[in-house]
């Protein structure tokens, strides 16, 4: 007979309190702070993909608002739409509903990455992490991703360069405005680096005390594909500020569709991204005139990393470096022993022609002229070969140099202490 007060395991009964079990561990251990490094690189792991799916519904998010405002923008520098007409309604109110979402997950991927810098630095509460500049960051993401053209017709006296008065839609500013939403471009391509999702570098990061952060990814993806980053940068610049600097005229003046055509427009900036001049065509409006005064920052930027690119590209490697050197050494040699050798041949033929008495003043002179000649061109091979030793070893060299020396100075004081040990054995036995 089976005894009463024993009751029948249960499979289900079994697996629950199992499973509440390993959950109250594993809430003792979160709130203790005792999470191994598995535990602590699993979890952080776990974070990571979260934050890259909020990014990449952010970005999505930008993308689609940027889309449906120059949607409604093109439709009404055509005369498609009207501002209080029903379609323009539609899509600012789209418009509205993507900003809404976005700011929701602006201050979501701001809570999962105050989690991740709490995790790294073992700390409970996510609050405290949070710093002051941090917040600032915060507040200033989501009042630039909050600007956009809201339903609504708001107008505004604008007078041009020329003095000409215009009533133009607010539209025309925020639309630009909204165009500093690509930011966020930067971070897709951030969170998405194998930098920062690869376990192994954050190790290695943790270990070498180097915070793995969107600088270093950038540093990073500078260092790796320049020319590609630099192009990538003039394309997307060029684009833009096309666009904006067509908004900005034909909202200012919507009869003038033709002169500031997308060709045109992309004329106009190209030559001020490149510093030219762009010839009898001018800004009417001073927002043409701002989004050509940035177009022209960004070539000047633009311009000096292309210069810095092209010098650290075209400039020998240490390799190379080395190989050049002793080329040129060997080089400079061959002319120092040439020169010495023209040198003594003729002194040796201007002193057999003095001592004859039969060479004339010219012979004399030219022999005299070739000897200094040759031994100017010694003491210039002299200087060079200074100078290619100069340029050949820079301070990295002479770091890896001192640090073999301290090397096999170790080793030699390493022995040393073994052999003072042996003697000191020896010498103990004997006395014995």
């Amino acid at each position: 007979m089976s005894d009463p007060q024993r009751t029948p395991l249960n499979a289900g009964n079994f697996r629950k309190k199992y499973t509440e079990s390993v959950k109250t561990e594993k809430d003792n251990v979160l709130e203790k702070g005792t999470l191994s490094l598995a535990q602590k690189l699993e979890l952080r792991l776990a974070l990571m993909t979260c934050r890259r799916r909020v990014v990449d519904m952010e970005f999505a998010l930008a993308m689609i608002g940027i889309i449906l405002m120059v949607f409604e923008a093109e439709l009404y520098i055509n005369q498609k739409i009207s501002k209080v007409g029903f379609y323009s309604l539609m899509l600012k109110c789209l418009i509205s509903l993507s900003t809404v979402f976005l700011l929701i997950f602006i201050c979501a991927e701001y809570y999962v990455s105050a989690k991740i810098r709490a995790l790294d630095s073992n700390i409970q509460s996510v609050l405290s992490v949070m710093t002051f500049r941090q917040w600032m960051y915060l507040v200033l993401e989501l009042v630039v991703c909050s600007i956009h053209p809201f339903p609504g017709n708001i107008k505004f006296e604008y007078s041009s360069t020329q003095g000409v008065i215009h009533s133009v839609s607010i539209d025309a500013i925020l639309s630009i405005v909204m165009l500093g939403r690509l930011y966020l471009v930067c971070h897709f391509a951030v969170v998405h680096s194998n930098m920062v999702t690869d376990t192994f570098i954050y190790s290695i990061g943790m270990i070498s005390k180097t915070k793995i952060n969107t600088t270093f990814v950038i540093k990073a993806l500078i260092s790796k594909r320049p020319g590609f980053l630099l192009i990538v940068v003039m394309v997307t610049t060029v684009i833009v500020n096309t666009w904006a600097y067509r908004a900005c005229e034909l909202y200012f003046d919507r009869n003038k569709y033709k002169k500031n055509s997308i060709f045109e427009s992309l004329w106009i900036i190209t030559m001020v991204f490149l510093s030219s001049d762009h010839g009898d065509v001018l800004p009417e409006s001073y927002c043409g005139r701002f989004v050509a005064v940035v177009t022209a920052v960004m070539g000047l930027i633009t311009s000096s990393l292309l210069i810095a690119i092209i010098a650290q590209q075209i400039e020998h490697t240490r390799s190379e470096k080395h190989v050049f050197a002793f080329a040129s050494r060997v080089q400079t040699s061959c002319k120092k022993k040439s020169a010495a050798a023209d040198a003594i041949k003729s002194f040796f033929k201007l002193t057999v022609l003095i001592k004859s008495g039969k060479a004339g003043y010219r012979e004399i002179s030219r022999l005299k002229d070739k000897v200094k000649q040759s031994l100017k061109m010694m003491r210039t091979t002299r200087e060079e070969m200074m100078d290619i030793y100069d340029d050949t070893v820079g301070v990295v060299d002479v770091a890896e140099v001192t640090w073999r020396v301290e090397q096999r100075v170790g080793v030699l004081e390493s022995r040393f202490n073994s052999l003072e040990e042996k003697i000191d054995l020896i010498l103990s036995k004997v006395e014995r």
